[in-house]
Parts: C-alpha cells; sequence; structure tokens
C-alpha cells in the first residue's frame, strides 16, 4: 500500500472517490473535470438509442459547467465584429442568454457585452454547428485569424444547407476541444464509479444525472418545493413561480444537484448538443443532432431520464434551449504545466515522508 502511495498519478490526485476536482483551463476559461475509469460497462437498463452505450475506453475532459455568457461573449465578438465580408459563417447569438448588443469596433460588425449578474448565464439558443465553430476557435488557440475559426475540430467546409447531409459526423483527430459524443456525455452524466450496489459490486450507472434513481425536485433555487428545497432549474416557470424567472438563474445555482463526476446543472440550464447523429436510410434531407439534459422551461422534459429523454434537431437551426458542454483532451493544452507541477510536488511530498506502518487510511472524502 505504501508503494501505491509513493507513484500517485495526476489523475488520481484530480479525483476523489469518483467526484472529479475541477481544473480551470487558462486558454479556454472552461472549469474541467476528468472522466476517468476507463472502459467503464455499458448502460444496458434499455432505452432505443441509450441501451448498450456509454463506455468509453479513455480519459477525457469536460465542463463542470455549460459555455457561459461571459465564453460565447467573446466567441461571438471575434466572429462577427467584422466588416461583413469577412464574418464567420455559422455563428448565432442566442436566444437565451445574459448579454446585449452594443456599438461594434468594425463597420458592419455585430458586438456584444455581458449584462450585470449575466455572467453564468448559459448561453441557450445555439446551433450545433455554431458550437462546432466555437470548438474550432479554442482548438486554435482563440486566435482571430480567420482560418482558427474554419477548421480545427470540425471542417466547417462539410457544411452545406441541403439537400442532402455533408457535415463532417465526428471530430477531427487531434482535436483539443470538441462536442461531447453521445458515450462521454453519458458516462459524466449518469455513471458512478463508486456506485454501492444490492450485489456488492461497485460502480454503476444512475436513471438521473443528479446521482439518484429519482427524479430531482424542480424549481427556482433556494426555494422549497413540497417541503423539499429545489434541485434543477427545469419543468417551472413564472406561473408557478411568480417573480422568479427560469431564464435569469445562474449556473452552479443548485450546488447539491450533480453527477458522481462533480458536474452541475445536467437537470436545468439548456439541452447540450452531442456529436451522435440520427441515422436514416435513404435520407435526402439534414440528418439530426443528438441533444441530451433537461432545458430551463416548464415541459416535462425535465426529466433527463437516460431511457432516450432526449432531442433532436438540424444542425443549423437552433431551439429555444440548445446549449454546449464541452469537452477536451487529456490533459487539456493549458493545464498540462499545473498538472505536471502538480505530480512532481506529490511524488516528491510522499518521498519525503517515512514509511509508516501505523498509517491509518483516508478518511473517505466522498461529497455528500
Amino acid at each position: 500500500m505504501l508503494r501505491r502511495h509513493r507513484f500517485v498519478s495526476s489523475s488520481i490526485v484530480m479525483m476523489l472517490s469518483g467526484t472529479a476536482l475541477a481544473q480551470v483551463d487558462p486558454l479556454s476559461g472552461i472549469d474541467f473535470v476528468t472522466i476517468g475509469d476507463v472502459g467503464n460497462p455499458n448502460w444496458t437498463g434499455g432505452g432505443t438509442y441509450h441501451n448498450n452505450r456509454g463506455r468509453v475506453d479513455y480519459e477525457y475532459k469536460i465542463g463542470k459547467f455549460e459555455v457561459t455568457t461571459s465564453q460565447w461573449v467573446e466567441f461571438v465578438n471575434a466572429a462577427l465584429d467584422r466588416p461583413p465580408a469577412d464574418r464567420i459563417p455559422w455563428v448565432v447569438t442566442p436566444f437565451g442568454w445574459g448579454a446585449t448588443s452594443m456599438t461594434p469596433l468594425n463597420s458592419g460588425g455585430r458586438r456584444y457585452r455581458v449584462l450585470a449578474g449575466g455572467e453564468m448565464i448559459p448561453a441557450g439558443g445555439i446551433t450545433w454547428r455554431s458550437a462546432a465553430v466555437y470548438c474550432n476557435w479554442l482548438h486554435n488557440g482563440k486566435s482571430f485569424e480567420r482560418s482558427a475559426f474554419l477548421n480545427g475540430a470540425y471542417d466547417i467546409s462539410t457544411f452545406d444547407d441541403g439537400p442532402t447531409y455533408t457535415d463532417q459526423v465526428t471530430r477531427s483527430p487531434g482535436a483539443q476541444y470538441w462536442i461531447p459524443s453521445l458515450d462521454e456525455w453519458m458516462k459524466a452524466a449518469h455513471w458512478d464509479p463508486v456506485k454501492a450496489n444490492a450485489d456488492g459490486a461497485v460502480g454503476g450507472w444512475w436513471f438521473y444525472s443528479n446521482r439518484s434513481d429519482t427524479a430531482p425536485v424542480y424549481g427556482p433555487p433556494g426555494v422549497l418545493v413540497n417541503g423539499r428545497l429545489a434541485e434543477a432549474n427545469s419543468n417551472w416557470s413564472d406561473f408557478n413561480y411568480p417573480g422568479y424567472n427560469p431564464f435569469t438563474v445562474p449556473l452552479g445555482a443548485y450546488p447539491q444537484t450533480m453527477s458522481a463526476y462533480g458536474l452541475l446543472d445536467l437537470a436545468g440550464g439548456t439541452s447540450e448538443w452531442l456529436e451522435e447523429t440520427f441515422v436514416d436510410v435513404g435520407e435526402t434531407y439534414f440528418r439530426a443532432r443528438y441533444f441530451d439534459g433537461s432545458p430551463r422551461d416548464s415541459s416535462p422534459f425535465g426529466a433527463d431520464r437516460i431511457l432516450g429523454m432526449f432531442g433532436g434537431e438540424a444542425p443549423l437551426i437552433p431551439l429555444m434551449d440548445t446549449g454546449l458542454r464541452i469537452a477536451a483532451s487529456i490533459p487539456a493544452p493549458g493545464v498540462l504545466p499545473g498538472l505536471l507541477i502538480l505530480g512532481s510536488w506529490t511524488l516528491a511530498r510522499s518521498r519525503r515522508r517515512p514509511p509508516q506502518a501505523d498509517r491509518k487510511p483516508p478518511a473517505d472524502r466522498r461529497r455528500p
């Protein structure tokens, strides 16, 4: 046991009994968590599209939060505050976010600013293709060069408006940031590597993304719903709760509701785009992209089940609350130096500590 403690890897340092510590990537500004437990079993509990899915055979990172207004404002200003002939194609402003328009820096351009208190409002109402362009921009270091938006994670020259579907289906090899696959999203939202099972086995799937087989309590943050504190921003509206507005609730307002890996607002916020496509034999029109997770509206769709409670739409069409949670490689580009320092410090610290036969095991540090 002492030998194992001397060679602590960075991924172990970042994981506390299955819940990942957020690692802020200085390039993208995104709080990432590491999704480990490589080779987890598929979900086999049923469902037309989700059954026998969810296994991921590599480590990856995914955002603790959905993409925020602050992050999307930076992106759209870089893409759209340009002369009209130089604007980046396929980039749209959200239907629901915490920003407003302002005077552009370039004639004919479009520019936005974050409203006070709007920094953590999720960017809801974006297209799949906008999300793909955003991934390209991150992949290329947020460069203002036009080419930085056009390729990297996804080649947008493959995007067309019909009548056949030509979009690049999955991310390019070597992509640093991308739209999560169905399997990656399912695992981050519903798999728990330390779940205790009735048969004594460890590790399993939760039906909901709040580490439970029971739906979260939906309502405004801080409000009691039938005697229980609200747990998610979905399936309620200002008609149910006058004076409250689900579209002004910031990400992170329900800190007690998270997946086993520490992802917040999977139930609530926006429905999150995935890479997965609907595959229809002989299709002649736009193939739809999946989205999963529950939106911030009054629909019963708020119950974000693993058993087929998902949606889909053509990649160039924004719905009221389609948003994005970014996935990234291991390690994300801006995190590498910090991980190396952390790993070196951990190794050196363990070597300075003399062996102790009576050393007690660490306390269980799982979050409640």
